[in-house]
């Protein structure tokens, strides 16, 4: 009886092992389609993704920041970036400078102060650091360019503002900017040639315009119908040949080579969510305590022409890592309290590869680690975090 039972648990051993063999062999079957519009590819996917919702395994690696040491001491919004030789930089805009690290943290140097000279900031917003380690700034309309010493190189004028951008090997910039027209605002992906002057526009989609009021020989703006709920245009650099844009009224996102031709659409099935009143109701609130704080009002009548698109946009940021995934995060109801949120992971290919939760929003995702900037709202503190993805080399990045 012993011998017939240890012959039947070898079979069911064998019988086992050989099923998890072919399962481990099996691929993953991506349930969508492509077609053709234009002549240009969609990549049309489903509503779940390929391999499902994946966790990031995150555990803390590097910490920068420090309030007794100038050359560690951040003072508000802090924007990231990191080179090929996993160096950081922190464009910090109130202190007037990008403050560089070496990948252990170890403070490198300053690029730029405050002032109108060369080299020098006014309101550093936005900047880019590429394949080269050179680095873009974009500080009041103009963009000032350095070596991958920090060397101030040139500053070039910009006849438009812009919101976000990237840059082409060859100079060029791709900015998301807002432009008008006798038929209104719009949200435009725009290129401009290396000296500032615009080449062509990319793409344009609809913008709500300013409530403006009237008051004897001066006009006023106001901005308050640009609020959470209405859809953007948001830009972003997947590696030196290629980016990407989308409008966040519909999910859709597309694929440019740094020569503006759409290479490729990804698409996915979603279906939209309408906006309620309580919605409407909780960002008019939440606009008018911003301002009751700051002793402000509006004139009568500017909050009753707050618009409100019919359904919430679909995501509310993109970005990629350095395997040209592309991490679209969904946007979350005003009314949503929950801690976190919720990703789209798509394959440089257009593929639809895994949802997943992250605590927070990185800015930087490259090499097996998320960065972030974490404030501490008790104490002001600012800190630069790294995290390790124990299971980076586990996550996908195709079939």
């Amino acid at each position: 009886m012993k011998i017939k039972n240890r012959a039947f648990s070898v079979i069911l051993f064998l019988s086992v092992f050989i099923i998890a063999i072919s399962l481990s062999q099996q691929k993953a079957e991506w349930k969508g389609k492509i077609e053709e519009e234009k002549g240009i590819k969609v990549i049309k996917n489903p509503r779940e993704p390929l391999y499902g919702e994946i966790k990031f395994e995150l555990e803390e690696d590097l910490s920068i920041g420090k309030e007794d040491d100038d050359n560690y001491m951040f003072y508000g919004r802090v924007n990231l970036a990191v080179d090929n030789q996993d160096n950081i930089y922190a464009l910090d805009g109130k202190n007037f400078r990008i403050q560089k690290y070496d990948k252990n943290g170890q403070y490198l140097q300053t690029i730029g102060r405050k002032g109108q000279g060369p080299g020098e900031f006014e309101l550093p917003f936005k900047f880019f650091i590429d394949g080269q380690s050179n680095i873009y700034v974009y500080d009041r309309r103009k963009l000032k360019v350095f070596n991958n010493k920090g060397e101030f190189l040139k500053s070039v004028t910009l006849r438009t503002f812009v919101n976000d951008f990237c840059m082409s090997p060859e100079g060029s910039i791709f900015a998301s900017s807002e432009l008008r027209d006798a038929e209104g605002s719009k949200q435009t992906v725009i290129e401009i040639d290396s000296e500032g002057e615009l080449i062509e526009k990319v793409a344009e989609f609809p913008f709500v315009d300013l409530v403006v009021r009237k008051s004897g020989s001066m006009t006023y703006s106001f901005g308050v119908s640009r609020h959470v709920y209405i859809p953007q245009l948001y830009i972003s650099d997947i590696d030196e040949k290629s980016l990407c844009y989308a409008h966040s009224s519909e999910y859709r996102i597309f694929i440019l080579d740094k020569n503006g031709n759409i290479l490729h659409i990804i698409q996915k099935e979603e279906s939209p969510q309408s906006v309620n009143r309580k919605e409407k109701n909780h960002i008019l609130d939440q606009m008018k305590k911003r301002l009751q704080e700051r002793g402000r009002n509006l004139p009568k009548g500017v909050w009753e022409e707050v618009q409100f698109p019919a359904n919430r946009p679909f995501f509310d940021h993109i970005m990629a890592d350095d395997k040209q995934r592309l991490y679209v995060r969904r946007m979350k109801s005003v009314l949503d309290n929950s801690e976190g949120y919720e990703f789209d992971i798509f394959s440089k290919q257009g593929l639809y590869l895994y949802k997943t939760k992250l605590p927070f929003t990185p800015l930087v995702i490259k090499n097996g680690f998320v960065y972030k900037v974490e404030y501490n709202e008790n104490t002001g503190e600012i800190k630069i975090k790294r995290l390790k993805v124990k299971n980076w080399e586990h996550i996908k990045a195709g079939i």
